[in-house]
This record gives C-alpha cells, sequence and structure tokens, in this order.
C-alpha cells in the first residue's frame, strides 16, 4: 500500500509489477520488460526504453520466493545483480542490450515465511533498502478501529450501535489481543507455517462483511418479547 502510494506520486512514470514466485526467473522479467518497452538501435547498441511513458518502475514482488538452485544461487537475483551493476545485460545471442528510464524496486516479507529465501549478501550490497516495522499494540488497535467501522456500519444497517467510535476501538483491541496471544503460542519454532502477520487482522475483519450480523440481534429481540 505504502509502495502504491509513493508510485502514485511519480510523473511519467508507468508501473510494470512482476508477482514472484518460486518458479520466477530472468525469463519473466524479460517477458515483463518486452510488453512494456521497446527495443531500439542506438550508437552504443540495443536499448530498452519505456514505451508508453517517460519512466518505468519494474516493481517484483516477494522477491525472496524464486527457489535457488543446487548451488544456492537464484537465476532472478543473478539476472537483476547485473541489470543493477552494469545498466544492462546479456541476451541469449550474447548481445549487451541496455535500460533506460527503467528502475528497479523489489519487495519482500521477512520472518520465514515457508517458501522464501534469503537474498545474497552480494545483491543486497548493491540496493538501497528500507525496512518497515509490524506496527505495536496500540497502533494496532487504531488501525482496526479505522477498518472496523465502516465494516460495521455495512453490516449492520440501522442497527450499528456498535459502529461507535468507543465500541468499535474496544473490538479491534480484542482482535489485537486474540492475536498477540495465538501469535506467541503457535510459532515458526514449532512449524514453519505458524506465520502470524497483521495480514490475519485484516482477513477477520473483512469477513464480517460475508455475514448478515443483523440476523442475529432480531432473533435476539424476538426472544426478549
Amino acid at each position: 500500500m505504502l509502495l502504491r502510494h509513493a508510485f502514485s506520486r511519480l510523473r511519467s512514470t508507468q508501473v510494470a509489477v512482476v508477482h514472484c514466485s518460486a518458479q520466477t526467473s530472468s525469463r519473466h522479467v524479460l517477458q515483463k520488460l518486452g510488453q512494456t518497452c521497446m527495443l531500439l538501435s542506438s550508437n552504443t547498441g540495443r536499448v530498452f526504453r519505456p514505451k508508453d511513458c517517460e519512466n518505468l518502475v519494474l516493481y517484483l514482488k516477494d522477491i525472496n520466493l524464486p527457489k535457488p538452485d543446487k548451488w544456492g544461487t537464484s537465476n532472478l537475483t543473478a539476472f537483476l545483480q547485473q541489470v543493477l551493476t552494469y545498466k544492462g545485460f546479456y541476451d541469449e545471442n550474447l548481445e549487451w542490450v541496455s535500460l533506460e528510464n527503467i528502475q528497479v524496486v523489489a519487495s519482500m516479507s521477512t520472518g520465514g515465511a515457508v517458501g522464501s529465501h534469503s537474498l545474497t549478501s552480494r545483491f543486497s550490497s548493491i540496493v538501497r533498502i528500507g525496512t518497515i516495522d509490524y506496527p505495536d499494540r496500540e497502533q494496532l488497535q487504531t488501525i482496526y478501529s479505522a477498518y472496523l467501522q465502516p465494516v460495521l456500519q455495512h453490516s449492520l444497517g440501522s442497527q450499528a450501535s456498535w459502529a461507535s467510535t468507543g465500541k468499535t476501538h474496544q473490538l479491534a483491541g480484542s482482535l489485537v489481543q486474540l492475536y498477540e496471544q495465538v501469535k506467541a503460542k503457535f510459532t515458526v519454532d514449532d512449524h514453519s507455517h505458524y506465520l502470524f502477520t497483521p495480514c490475519i487482522l485484516t482477513e477477520w475483519v473483512l469477513s464480517l462483511l460475508r455475514y448478515d450480523l443483523t440476523a442475529g440481534n432480531q432473533t435476539h429481540t424476538h426472544h426478549i418479547h
């Protein structure tokens, strides 16, 4: 979300996204460049330039998912290392292709997620790295109070007493407390797939949209009468 906001503020810039998986390689990056760039001839050789804009951001999401070979080398990061170091690459015919007005941006999640792999120090040493830690408990409660309010207003309709600021803040606090207890109880030290992030809180909140929350309230009212 933060990257999307940053990209949206760039002028004359297009963003080409590559969603990485275990099988992603340099071939997929070249396919994306072929879709978004023109391959031109210049006095220094062939060059890739953005097709429909002045600048291109090549965004690789989850760059640590491609699986390394048996020697620990990732084809994708080795290719990117060449591109970032020399501003170009050798194609399948061993001809040099330069890149102009193309910026590479990548993101990854840390914490030992299933299927993720460490990036080599040779690659990480040539890039600028920015890290963002997860919000603390108070920040999470504030964030998910803001998420809950419109969701509850939509799901409860005219009976949206739970959508008041005070009660959504209270409910968000309960969700965050449960999340932290589960996260502390089930860790990646026990099983590698026991990885809990705030994305789970988002899924919990959005899942409320699947239910008619007014039905239970109507049934309860009927029993009182």
